[in-house]
């Protein structure tokens, strides 16, 4: 064996490495279920190489279970008889020894669970109480870290305490279509502070929503708390998650169709607030007695609404939610908006975000822009000098053809010279390469690499090429519209052209290089 192996510290980074999680601990979408299976056989097949090799292995092996079966299926085979229907039951009285089996294995797993199947996978809920007659400090997997549970038989209910440990930072739950959607709620939820008082991630995720007086039993008291995902009804009070001292960001889906409650929720700052409702003025109305000053927030409407009327719900935003600390903000409606015009956006629906001059971050890209010309845009970037990211309008095909030019690039670009991310439908048909050249002059953007154009109309691609490359130099792709479930000609005619674009920006750059390199040579 190569000395090298005999380092204790390098043979866990080796074995940790086989399998790939995220930095932060959370469930990573490995996408193939048989490099997962290749994975766990090299581990297995490792920890039986040799001593020095076999708890750093076991502990790479087990470190993350997607249900409580493999530890049961560890028991000894006398113990158990799996059924027809893959259901794991118990044949005899469990013994310290089978629990002193199952305890070796269990201690070793940090991640449980996933968002796609039960926690106990199928095993018997007599079988799971009888292991739990041996916890000694009454819990299955003491070194917990992250559970994921979405869902459990209802006869295994009470077992949920048995896997709320001290050490449990994270913890996704997935509400069941009854009990919590009422006052029912788990007992165990009821004294997170007591079983799980680090706890600094707790997620209620899923179409039903908590009721608040569950949500609160269930949250207030966990001083280490940083986020929260939750679904509540829009009638529910949640003036309770001012007690939530420590939160730094906030994702909260309001659902229902009564009136809103006014709810009196105060905090300093969060870091991201996270809004899901029916529409922008429901959401308006649910927040109508918060305080809440944030750095990033996102609103997350299903339906879209006129311009006039998100105009509206952003006025009365204001002083709710819309802070100065305000640098990023998002409105992403889940179903398309309709391509109407009254729909689309103009100045005045800009007005009420205009006062916020710390933006970082706009993205509006869901919404039509198509009324906006190059002097209304000038006239809003003007007001957020340290842009990073923009996206306007470049999720979505609009029949609506676009007001804003080359000229109106040209004049962001210039305003805006921290720009690194830019979406923007445009009207790319009528550039004339040397006028369009004289426009740019001056204005480069080295840090924007992709323009995300949606379907922005263009006329000629080697003139468009020649004049973004005078402003964006460094610019290497082109992204148009993701979702066309069915393209008119019209559309694949423009995605062709900017693919031409794409390929003229290439042959540009691939000459250059050359030139670059005869020139060096010649030197």
């Amino acid at each position: 064996m190569h000395v090298c192996l005999l380092i204790p510290e390098i043979v866990e980074l080796i074995f940790t490495n086989i399998h790939i999680y995220g930095t932060d601990g959370s469930l990573v979408d490995f996408g193939d279920r048989y490099l997962q299976r290749v994975a766990r056989h090299s581990l297995a097949a490792l920890s039986q190489v040799c001593r020095s090799f076999k708890d750093i292995a076991l502990d790479a092996l087990w470190i993350k279970l997607d249900n409580l079966e493999p530890l049961f299926a560890c028991l000894p085979r006398d113990l158990w008889t799996m059924t027809d229907d893959r259901k794991l039951l118990i044949r005899r009285p469990v013994t310290t020894a089978d629990w002193l089996v199952f305890e070796q294995y269990a201690n070793r797993v940090q991640i449980l669970g996933n968002t796609d199947s039960d926690l106990f996978g199928g095993i018997d809920a007599e079988f799971v109480q009888s292991m739990m007659g041996f916890c000694s400090q009454s819990l299955l997997v003491p070194n917990l870290r992250t559970l994921y549970c979405k869902g459990y038989h209802h006869g295994l209910h009470l077992c949920m305490r048995y896997l709320l440990g001290p050490n449990l930072v994270y913890l996704l739950f997935v509400p069941p279509s009854e009990g919590l959607c009422s006052n029912i709620m788990p007992s165990a939820l009821s004294g997170l502070c007591r079983h799980s008082p680090q706890l600094e991630v707790v997620e209620f995720v899923g179409i039903h929503a908590m009721c608040p007086r569950a949500s609160e039993l269930a949250l207030c008291g966990l001083t280490r708390l940083r986020k929260v995902t939750l679904s509540a009804q829009s009638s529910g009070d949640l003036s309770w998650l001012s007690r939530l001292v420590g939160l730094q960001e906030l994702c909260i889906n309001f659902s229902g169709i009564l009136p809103p409650l006014i709810s009196q929720f105060h905090t300093s700052h969060l870091n991201k607030l996270v809004i899901r409702s029916f529409n922008l003025t429901s959401s308006g109305e649910s927040v109508a007695g918060w305080i809440v000053p944030c750095r990033q927030l996102q609103l997350i409407p299903v339906f879209a609404e006129s311009a006039v009327a998100i105009e509206h719900a952003l006025r009365k935003l204001d002083k709710c939610l819309l802070f100065d600390v305000l640098e990023h903000i998002l409105l992403d409606v889940v179903f398309k908006p309709v391509d109407r015009i009254d729909n689309a956006f103009t100045l005045h629906t800009f007005t009420p975000l205009m006062r916020f001059s710390g933006l970082k971050e706009v993205d509006l890209s869901t919404s039509c822009m198509s009324l906006l010309d190059d002097d209304a845009l000038g006239s809003i970037v003007k007001s957020w000098p340290h842009l990073e990211c923009l996206q306007l309008g470049n999720k979505c095909f609009w029949q609506l053809p676009p007001k804003i030019t080359f000229r109106g690039l040209v004049a962001l670009l210039s305003t805006c010279p921290n720009l690194r991310k830019l979406g923007l439908v445009f009207d790319a048909t009528k550039i004339d390469s040397p006028a369009a050249e004289k426009l740019g002059l001056g204005v480069c953007n080295t840090n924007i690499t992709i323009l995300h154009v949606g379907c922005s109309p263009i006329g000629q691609p080697l003139q468009v090429a020649v004049a973004l490359s005078a402003v964006l130099p460094c610019l290497r792709e082109f992204s148009g519209v993701q979702s066309l479930l069915s393209r008119d000609l019209d559309q694949v005619a423009r995605v062709a052209k900017w693919e031409e674009v794409m390929e003229h920006i290439k042959h540009t750059l691939i000459k250059k290089q050359e030139s670059n390199g005869t020139v060096t040579r010649r030197e």
